[in-house]
């Protein structure tokens, strides 16, 4: 299959939106079955290259679990379809599209896969030197605000955007409290076994888990995470590199530590309003 990966611009502010068109075209001799372009990893996934001295060089865009439609096509028919991913981090990057990875994630399959796209370089510039994405999480044990990490959890920070834009948070109850450890939510069941229809593979990195720090809560598949996320209230570096840290509280830890006090305040806080910005 031949794949190719089309940018709707090559400069974007932070916080547009980046429109990817993948077409994907049989270049055979023969009628091929082919995966319809859609984000997930039977389908449509993406590796972003930053600059090679940057701590973090690449980054893979992966979501796995959801369902992936597949086409007959002809000797010269192609399919495609448009994925819309978001400028998070400033920056020079190179994107490439990959096609139709077969089997379960695993690290390294970006260089296995079975159809690479062309190459589109593009850059994000924000509107102000110095501007990050933010987002307010007002409870009602008070707000708080946290800054985001893009540049070591990539594939993360833009999922969990993408959903908060949504509105997918509000509401949502912190359905999990252990005092000295952690707040969890974005279970939208409250169960602790929901999520957003699709996981994403880890990004483990250096960054420590200590009071104020967002990270990824996952099933024992170190590439199962979801929505759900949790604030550490304690240094608990027992979760380091087994978790995927991509945010940290920037203000309001007093509201984080109120709703962390009890185990009886499990499912008693939610977060009424997400409210994402770029400041």
């Amino acid at each position: 299959m031949n794949v190719q990966l089309t940018l709707d611009k090559k400069d974007y502010r932070l916080g547009d939106k980046i429109l990817a068109t993948v077409k994907v075209t049989n270049d055979g001799k023969s009628p091929a079955q082919a995966a319809k372009p859609r984000f997930d990893l039977a389908s449509v996934s993406f590796l972003l290259q930053r600059d090679k001295s940057a701590p973090t060089p690449e980054s893979c865009l992966v979501r796995t679990g959801q369902q992936v439609e597949t086409v007959t096509l002809k000797p010269g028919e192609s399919t495609q379809g448009q994925i819309e991913l978001l400028a998070v981090e400033p920056g020079s990057f190179t994107l490439t599209a990959l096609h139709g990875h077969s089997g379960p994630y695993a690290p390294g399959f970006a260089r296995s896969s079975a159809a690479r796209s062309n190459l589109e370089n593009f850059k994000v510039t924000p509107a102000q030197k110095g501007q990050r994405f933010k987002a307010r999480v007002t409870t009602q044990a008070g707000a708080f605000t946290v800054i985001f990490f893009p540049e070591r959890a990539h594939n993360h920070v833009l999922s969990w955007l993408q959903l908060a834009q949504k509105g997918y948070f509000n509401g949502i109850k912190f359905h999990r409290v252990v005092p000295n450890f952690v707040i969890q939510g974005g279970d939208p069941t409250g169960t602790g076994t929901g999520g957003p229809g699709y996981a994403i593979p880890s990004e483990f990195n250096e960054i420590r888990h200590v009071p104020g720090i967002l990270s990824m809560a996952r099933k024992p598949d170190p590439h199962s995470a979801g929505s759900q996320f949790f604030v550490c209230t304690a240094i608990t570096p027992h979760l380091d590199n087994n978790y995927t840290v991509f945010g940290q509280v920037e203000g309001g830890m007093d509201a984080v530590a109120k709703i962390g006090a009890s185990e009886d305040n499990a499912g008693k806080y939610s977060m009424q309003k997400v409210e994402v910005s770029i400041e």
